[in-house]
């Protein structure tokens, strides 16, 4: 049993961190996952003009020692749309949800506020991010909603955590409010039953064919341009990652829903061709981007040089328009004189 264990671990797709790498890989490859994910928790409307820029996830913690600790938030970006920022922090835990998760994300965000103060004059201004938590596992004692306060010498300030379980949404409510993001971690929803799934054949198939459906429904999606082809594919790569190691010990939940995820992954190319292309897409744009530059100061030569030709022109044309009003008064001399 042990030998088989190891053997599952040593496998390419198994990963001590597949739930935070698989959050992080979507958060930080799939724009088009990451708006309506945003959108749906913190009541926001953006559109496909926003922008996400990725900020950065590494911070050092100090403790009362005076030893600092390397932190790794799993999502720091910013989103901005219409000349408005704003800045977001979401953790993804698989672990229970304990008062003690608060406590790191407000070390967490503390950092964050410090990157991204301003000082004027004597006056240091902090911003803290919108901040989530997803909890992947069901919990009886975590909250609906949390929240920070912080007292200071002139009395309470706090802000909300936005907290999202993935035991409240059925695969429906997922696709119907394109939480596509969520979708690699709906095994959890399962997992307090999956002893009693691998035991039975039916209920290993029943599961198997949900798996099946969500496969379709991403390739409906996918075609309906509601999914671009590389958030198509991380979901389904990750999603088998996801269920693989969730199922370490239910063999048959494995050997059948792994083998429907990772027989779809065997159709799809490697995240690197998405990289390449993508990377390929950046040099074209910045060749075309320095062919405009060159033909935009092409053009302003060509300006400054028609400004330059009209001046000139100008001048002739005032010269010339002297000369004759002399010429004018010179004839009128001539007939004045002969007259």
């Amino acid at each position: 049993m042990q030998n088989d264990k190891q053997t599952k671990k040593d496998a390419p797709i198994f990963s001590d961190f597949s739930y935070d790498d698989a959050f992080r890989t979507m958060e930080t490859e799939c724009d088009d996952i990451v708006i309506p994910f945003v959108n749906y928790f913190y009541n926001e409307n953006y559109d496909n003009s926003a922008q996400i820029t990725r900020l950065r996830n590494e911070h050092f913690i100090e403790h009362e020692d005076q030893s600092d600790e390397k932190r790794i938030t799993d999502s720091h970006f910013k989103i901005t749309q219409n000349g408005v920022s704003k800045i977001y922090h979401i953790e993804c835990e698989s672990s229970s949800f304990d008062n003690s998760i608060l406590v790191r994300l407000f070390e967490y965000d503390s950092q964050i506020a410090i990157d991204e103060s301003e000082t004027e004059g004597t006056v240091l201004r902090v911003k803290f991010p919108y901040t989530g938590l997803l909890l992947l596992r069901k919990s009886n004692k975590a909250p609906g909603r949390a929240e920070v306060i912080i007292q200071t010498p002139k009395g309470e300030i706090s802000y909300d955590v936005t907290i999202m379980k993935m035991s409240d949404f059925t695969i429906e409510h997922l696709f119907e409010n394109r939480l596509y993001l969520m979708i690699p971690f709906y095994i959890f929803n399962y997992e307090r039953q999956l002893k009693k799934i691998n035991m039975d054949e039916d209920k290993t198939e029943a599961l198997a064919e949900e798996f099946r459906c969500i496969i379709d429904k991403l390739d409906e999606e996918l075609d309906n341009g509601k999914l671009s082809a590389l958030s198509h594919n991380a979901i389904i790569r990750l999603t088998h990652k996801v269920v693989y190691k969730l199922s370490m010990k239910h063999d048959k939940v494995q050997e059948k829903v792994g083998g429907i995820m990772g027989g779809k992954v065997l159709d799809l190319p490697e995240f690197r061709v998405f990289r390449e292309g993508k990377e390929e897409g950046l040099k074209e744009g910045e060749e075309m981007r320095r062919q405009m530059a060159e033909e935009i100061k092409e053009g302003e030569e060509m300006r400054q040089q028609m400004a330059e030709d009209i001046k000139v022109g100008e001048e002739v044309r005032k010269q010339m328009a002297e000369e004759i009003e002399a010429l004018q008064k010179e004839l009128k001399k001539l007939k004045k004189d002969k007259s």
